[in-house]
């Protein structure tokens, strides 16, 4: 007896019911809800499936054809939700890079934060994200080079965005004297690129859990910048004298060159 083909049989039952949906009315109160996340759930798979499929071709080697193909629904029942490839990667980007904007900009903003508990929030919430996210972030990492140039400077400020909440939260350290006097760019970026290489190393069925890696970093960002107390710390040896005596005048100067607030 031939075994049926489960997963053609699954595919062609979510495209039927797929495509009825999207033909049927919406209906109202309890209806309008059922209609609203039956379609959320859709374009979310949607997502998914492109994002894979991305990963797999890349983007101009994907057709709508090829993310219809993967959910397992008709063409018209994909167009409804994303009526061209562009419309994909865009809702991609917006998933991935503007999202990320938001999270470290609340944070940035919260001027209640003490510098060195922003900065170690901001790092394990951006950490964090692209953890729960590899897949779509390496999709639109990877994607930069074939977006469309509108998609494209969307992207980038979104990016920009990021590195300066980042370097703001540094620069408010360095100015409080708590972290050391370095340049908060150079250290928003090392910060940000050991965030994104978690992307490509962490793997769900390794020894290591998200919570543990998003705690390391953090401690890993405060560590690199954290100024040591002299006042703890004092040494006999001289090159250590010199060393403190340099931070302060550096610090000085940090202050003195700064436009009067």
């Amino acid at each position: 007896m031939t075994k049926p083909n489960t997963k053609s049989s699954r595919a062609k039952v979510v495209a039927s019911q797929t495509d009825a949906k999207i033909a049927s009315p919406i209906s109202k109160s309890g209806g309008d809800q059922s209609n609203g996340a039956r379609t959320a759930l859709i374009k979310q798979s949607a997502l998914d499936t492109a994002a894979r499929i991305f990963a797999e071709k890349g983007y101009r080697g994907t057709s709508l054809r090829d993310v219809a193909d993967g959910l397992g629904i008709s063409r018209p029942g994909l167009y409804y939700h994303f009526p061209s490839k562009e419309k994909l990667i865009e809702a991609l980007v917006e998933e991935v890079t503007v999202s990320s904007q938001r999270q470290s900009s609340a944070i940035a903003e919260r001027s209640e934060l003490e510098p060195a508990e922003a900065l170690r929030l901001v790092t394990q919430s951006h950490a964090k994200w692209i953890l729960e996210h590899r897949l779509l972030f390496k999709v639109v990492d990877r994607s930069e080079s074939e977006l469309p140039a509108r998609l494209l400077g969307v992207h980038s400020t979104a990016k920009r965005a990021v590195l300066e909440n980042f370097t703001k939260i540094i620069d408010r350290g360095i100015d409080r004297g708590l972290f050391r006097p370095i340049n908060a760019r150079v250290a928003a970026f090392s910060i940000i690129g050991m965030c994104s290489w978690t992307a490509w190393w962490f793997k769900p069925d390794g020894k290591l859990v998200v919570e543990e890696i998003v705690q390391t970093l953090g401690d890993m960002a405060l560590a690199s910048v954290l100024r040591r107390d002299p006042y703890r710390e004092r040494s006999a040896d001289p090159i250590d004298g010199l060393r403190i005596l340099r931070e302060d005048i550096d610090h000085l100067e940090r202050l003195i060159q700064k436009p009067n607030r």
